[in-house]
């Protein structure tokens, strides 16, 4: 899902994802092949981050480009934690920049400049089901359009270790009428005897998008590694 939560890996645990990812406008479609994403955590409470996707760019007219993706990184601190089906809390505070030394920018695969992320996460567990929320603001370069970002993800463990999850998830530029507003519906299936191994999957939509182009169709595949 887009939006994160107050979850973080435990102390001196490694948690990464490893996954493809897919998004089609009118006549382009982006891969992300593959999205690494390697979390550490630093105590039982603060998770260190570090993500940068491949990227692969087809358009209808038979024309290919590629490169690295913006790099993103942050520091997660759940200062809030009153147990397993209670109210946690969470600040994630991150910055994106471009891979050094990449031609991402100048082709139109990455953004320029960096952007910062501040954000905080919410979760309440009710019994089989968690309601999950995340609020914030991305702080860009002046060429481009600081937004607002608001997540609520409804997560449902139809049994032990398999979950159904359904997400909102809005941006909307600051001072402007513009906002992309995106549907999205996905699975996690803890699949190894000691779950260790978690399969990911998602896919959605734009229900609104005044803010870039609309987004046809978005996928997620991803495996989730725990040590």
């Amino acid at each position: 899902m887009i939006t994160d939560d107050p979850g973080t890996p435990g102390d001196g645990h490694w948690e990464i994802n490893v996954a493809a990812l897919s998004n089609h406008v009118d006549g382009t479609t982006t891969y992300q092949l593959p999205l690494v994403d390697a979390n550490y955590g630093a105590g039982e409470r603060i998770q260190l981050k570090f993500e940068m996707p491949l990227l692969l760019q087809n358009e209808d007219s038979g024309a290919s480009r590629h490169g690295a993706g913006d790099g993103l990184a942050g520091v997660k601190w759940r200062f809030y934690d009153a147990g397993e089906n209670a109210w946690q809390v969470s600040t994630y505070p991150q910055v994106e920049f471009g891979c050094p030394g990449s031609n991402s920018s100048h082709n139109g695969l990455a953004d320029t400049g960096t952007s910062y992320l501040l954000p905080i996460e919410f979760v309440h567990g009710f019994g089989e089901f968690d309601i999950n929320f995340e609020l914030g603001r991305w702080f860009r370069p002046a060429q481009q359009k600081d937004t607002w970002i608001a997540g609520f993800v409804l997560t449902h463990e139809v049994r032990k270790g398999f979950e159904l999850i359904a997400e909102l998830h809005d941006e909307e530029a600051v001072h402007q009428l513009q906002e992309e507003l995106i549907l999205n519906f996905g699975a996690r299936w803890d699949f190894s005897e000691h779950e260790h191994y978690t399969l990911m999957l998602s896919t959605g939509r734009d229900m609104h998008n005044t803010l870039s182009q609309t987004n046809n169709l978005l996928t997620y595949l991803g495996l989730q590694m725990r040590y």
